[in-house]
């Protein structure tokens, strides 16, 4: 939630209302402790071995440990009970239960069928051609511009209809309703799940989605792509961008860093649906709707509203500071999976720093994440990465978590033909206990 003053979203100041958490994002020694019921030496012995991650708080000697790394710690040892407390423990950052050949997590980010996205994008690999690679396994380099399919007239109208919406705070939603109605412009379930041509399906998707983005900026309006655009080139289009080569450059890299991340709630989502038997455009609207939250999606937003009005680095640290006073995240940092920093935040960080002109606002974000590291001990997430290089394209607010979902989109389509060729259904039990 933000405050805003003034009537430009571009030129106000959004002041970060205080967290509210249910319970502390961090533990003292002493109740990591008692939750793990073990020694002191054992803790510190899970932390020098890098399962455990503590931060340092700023002026004093204690530490604190992350709460989800105690918790899987803790679920994993549970886990040698038995096979029930194994499969609780895999539905929180726990052990493997789902065989992919999609994407592979590595210490140096995701492997898209064995090439790393990191690597995929400084290379200038078109978002389209990764993702044919995620569909398909092959990797069409000259493949970069999909024919643009015609958008049915009552599909347009729908659209155009959600306008009167608070576009920027309800993008999420809209793009959910508008691929379940485009689903239905084309035929029956059982002809879209049978028709054996899900790509063209899905291709027509994001180009539909693209057209969405321009309720975002000064256009207020669907605004479809054009024959021979690229999805970089009616992105920026749609949010009113200037097509300049740092902008294609730093648009083409979250596309492709972004789309796809193993199983996330959206890909297990698309997944569950896929294995009911339901069409694509439903796997997908489900998989928007799963990672419309403020734990995926939205935690965009947070950043962007942490962010705001800083005039320098100091000032951010400090906010930085109250969150872990008061134990709460940090928002943007601190990804389970890279203890010492997501290698696509640092990418696009790159980016930004790269860029030719630098204002005030990013040199203070820049200095701020590198105190954050040094001083407390946390590193950035992919969503802080992408807000700041958002802020550097001058895109409209609120849309990094808007392109996030864009570009994952490719992957939750991974996701669902691969469910596809399984012939069970994703049903997890369910362990009743007294309330």
């Amino acid at each position: 939630m933000t405050r805003w003053s003034g009537s430009d979203p571009r030129r106000s100041i959004a002041m970060p209302l205080s967290p509210q958490p249910k319970h502390s994002d961090y533990l003292s020694a002493q109740e990591a402790i008692r939750l793990l019921e073990v020694r002191p030496q054992t803790l510190y012995a899970y932390v020098s071995r890098g399962w455990i991650r503590k931060l340092r708080q700023a002026g004093r000697k204690d530490r604190l440990y992350l709460r989800e790394d105690v918790e899987r710690v803790r679920a994993r040892s549970q886990a040698r009970s038995g096979h029930g407390a194994v499969a609780a423990s895999a539905m929180h950052w726990g052990e493997p239960i789902i065989p992919t050949t999609i994407t592979q997590i590595t210490p140096e980010g995701p492997r898209y069928r064995g090439r790393l996205a990191v690597q995929l994008a400084r290379d200038g690999v078109s978002f389209e051609a990764v993702a044919e690679l995620l569909w398909s396994g092959f990797l069409y380099e000259d493949r970069s511009r999909w024919p643009v399919i015609p958008l049915p007239a009552e599909v347009r109208r729908l659209i155009q209809s959600t306008n009167e919406l608070r576009s920027s705070d309800q993008l999420f939603e809209i793009l959910a309703f508008v691929t379940l109605k485009l689903g239905i412009s084309r035929g029956g379930v059982a002809e879209r799940v049978r028709s054996g041509r899900p790509a063209d399906a899905a291709r027509q998707i994001i180009q539909v989605l693209v057209g969405c983005f321009a309720s975002l900026s000064s256009h207020r309006r669907f605004l479809p792509m054009r024959n021979g655009q690229s999805i970089v080139e009616g992105l920026l289009r749609s949010l009113g961008v200037a097509l300049t080569a740092e902008n294609r450059e730093a648009m083409e890299a979250m596309l492709v860093l972004f789309a796809d991340h193993e199983l996330s709630p959206g890909a297990f989502a698309a997944r569950v649906a896929a294995s009911t038997g339901a069409t694509l455009h439903s796997c997908i609207s489900c998989a928007l709707c799963t990672s419309s939250g403020v734990q995926v999606g939205r935690i965009f937003g947070q950043v962007e509203d942490f962010l705001a009005g800083a005039p320098s680095k100091a000032v951010l640290l400090r906010r930085a500071q109250n969150y872990q006073d008061r134990g709460s995240a940090v928002p943007g940092f601190v990804h389970p999976f890279y203890p010492k920093g997501d290698p696509r935040g640092r990418f696009l960080l790159d980016l930004a720093k790269r860029r030719a002109r630098q204002s005030r606002q990013l040199e203070a974000i820049y200095g701020f994440v590198d105190d954050a590291q040094e001083k407390l001990g946390i590193y950035p997430r992919h969503e802080i990465a992408a807000v700041a290089l958002a802020i550097a394209m001058d895109i409209p607010p609120h849309s990094a978590g808007a392109v996030f979902m864009l570009a994952r989109t490719a992957g939750w389509v991974a996701h669902v033909m691969e469910q596809r060729l399984s012939q069970g259904l994703l049903r997890p039990r369910a362990k009743f206990v007294e309330a």
